[in-house]
């Protein structure tokens, strides 16, 4: 199973998210992390269905939790 968001998944995440950070809403200007919603290492799949957009700032809060 691929880890790894392809760069056509990336921009499906970037416009379903508006192009806007999905917890908080920050613009992205094209840099954002793609974020798994349910962790990879909880069995979540690398499908859109299962990402979202999101800016370092929170993908980084909350790895941490």
């Amino acid at each position: 199973m691929k880890r790894f968001f392809s760069k056509t998944q990336r921009r499906i995440l970037l416009w379903i998210a508006g192009g806007q950070c999905q917890t908080c809403g920050v613009a992205l200007n094209g840099q954002f992390h793609a974020d798994h919603i349910l962790a990879y290492s909880k069995g979540g799949k690398t499908i859109t269905h299962n990402g979202q957009a999101l800016c370092a700032k929170c993908n980084l809060e909350k790895s941490n939790k």
